[in-house]
């Protein structure tokens, strides 16, 4: 399972993130013989919103047959999901041109977009996706994602 952090407040006011999920090749090993998987970064409920999101290609991901591999992050909520709604499709794969930073792309972000506020409960998530070979043949990579959560219910 993927780490799940919650920055300190000095990370957080430094880099206006509130959240780092660390995610290793292990993590995606872990899902088995399959070609795409999901990571659960973080559940959610009714207005607790992400605003801001980014990734950082730590160790480019390599292995067995594998010649890309692809990341989106969304949400997958109760009644509506999305699953590149905050992040759609960078490459994090050695021989795929991989990206080793990005910025949050997906509808959320898009033309004069803040953010994505639920109504529903859910989960964002993380979605992976091998070419050539499944997710269990990886032998190298981590990716970290970074969020910024917040939660109107408790303003």
């Amino acid at each position: 399972m993927a780490t799940f952090l919650q920055l300190n407040a000095a990370d957080q006011a430094r880099y206006g993130y509130t959240h780092k999920s660390v995610v290793t090749f292990a993590d995606l090993t872990a899902l088995g013989a399959v070609s795409s998987g999901v990571v659960a970064l973080a559940t959610y409920t009714a207005g607790l919103g992400c605003t801001k999101a980014a990734f950082r290609l730590v160790t480019a991901f390599v292995g067995g047959a594998t010649t890309a591999l692809s990341l989106k992050v969304g949400h997958n909520g109760v009644t509506t999901d999305d699953d590149d709604s905050i992040i759609a499709a960078y490459e994090l794969h050695s021989t795929g041109t991989e990206i080793f930073f990005g910025d949050g792309n997906g509808a959320a972000f898009a033309t004069l977009r803040t953010g994505y506020f639920p109504l529903d409960a859910g989960t964002y998530e993380a979605t992976f996706t091998a070419t050539g070979g499944n997710l269990n043949a990886l032998t190298a990579g981590e990716v970290n994602i970074y969020l910024k959560l917040e939660d109107l219910t408790k303003v």
